[in-house]
């Protein structure tokens, strides 16, 4: 019988994959949770079901498009603590969704089908001032954003920055994780781009600046 453990799964659909491996369990001894995103009200409901006592080993499965950073910060003393025979699977897309402090608490294992995250719609690579000008003024347009979109775009500018050669600091990255907090929240995909583009091209300046010195 395989041993069971706390640990992250990557999957393409978090919440299909939640479903279908909570069908092949026992339901006295497995728990479910699924949201579009983790949020702090779940946080503490996945909490307090950890505290109850269970006949043998308890899995609880948490599954979500998104994680909320309050809602991973909740969660961090029971995922590196949990109650004796208390495990966790925590399902999700990408392991840049998650804090590093989850991801340090806990193994992953990369079920995904490699499907290729969509380039950002600007050139990180030439990215100017010039460009930032009408593709924020075209996202002023959009009253209502939607979610899901708003978070693989904020995801594909990190990793076309990251592929560009840019290196971010730790408030940096920061503010990429609060930018799909602020996605999560119906922010205005405006005033979301409007912080990180121009963040990018401060840091582009900075990197040619660096090259010419």
């Amino acid at each position: 019988m395989q041993k069971l453990t706390t640990h992250i799964l990557l999957v393409n659909n978090p919440i299909q994959e939640a479903n279908e491996y909570y069908q092949r369990q026992n339901p006295q001894n497995c728990r479910i949770f699924c949201a579009e995103e983790l949020s702090i009200e779940i946080s503490r409901e996945i909490i307090d079901e950890s505290y109850i006592a269970a006949d043998g080993e308890k899995i609880i499965l948490i599954a979500a498009n998104a994680f909320n950073i309050y809602a991973q910060n909740a969660l961090l003393k029971i995922l590196e603590e949990p109650p004796k025979q208390v495990y966790f699977i925590l399902f999700a897309k990408m392991k840049s969704q998650l804090l590093p402090t989850i991801r340090s608490r806990m193994p992953i294992f990369n079920h995904t089908n490699k499907e290729k995250m969509p380039n950002f719609p600007l050139n990180v690579e030439t990215l100017s001032l010039r460009e930032i000008y009408p593709f924020l003024k075209d996202k002023a347009k959009d009253y209502i954003s939607n979610a899901t979109t708003l978070k693989t775009e904020i995801q594909s500018l990190y990793l076309d920055s990251i592929n560009a050669g840019l290196q971010f600091n730790q408030e940096e990255m920061q503010m990429f994780e609060e930018a799909l907090l602020w996605a999560g929240q119906h922010e205005k995909a405006y005033n979301i781009f409007c912080v990180l583009l121009l963040m990018i091209s401060n840091k582009k300046r900075q990197k040619m600046q660096g090259n010419i010195q």
